[in-house]
């Protein structure tokens, strides 16, 4: 549950897209890959919708476009968040909220 005020219009959101860079990751990162993302307290499993790039590998930086799997999640744009999956980790900011619920 989030408390705000009338004024702020906030809701639950499946995509947002981030600037994210990879701290490790073995080979490449490309679209469909699933991690476990990390943003405040919101902890769920997040679908890579698409990327500027083809493939992202360890030290990249770049422009992704994520989809929660579940369920639809309070996040907003300035956020920053962690992903990881197995011995894969990133960090990233949201940049921007693609649709709301």
């Amino acid at each position: 549950m989030v408390l705000l005020d009338l004024s702020m219009r906030a809701g639950a959101v499946w995509s947002f897209q981030a600037e994210v860079v990879i701290l490790y990751h073995g080979t490449t990162i490309k679209e469909g890959y699933q991690p476990i993302v990390h943003c405040v307290t919101v902890r769920q499993a997040a679908k890579v919708l698409g990327m500027e790039t083809e493939v992202i590998r360890t030290g990249d930086r770049a422009r992704v476009t994520f989809r929660f799997m579940y369920y639809p999640e309070y996040v907003k744009e300035g956020s920053r968040f962690i992903f990881r999956e197995g011995r894969t980790k990133g960090i990233g900011k949201i940049t921007k909220i693609l649709d709301t619920t």
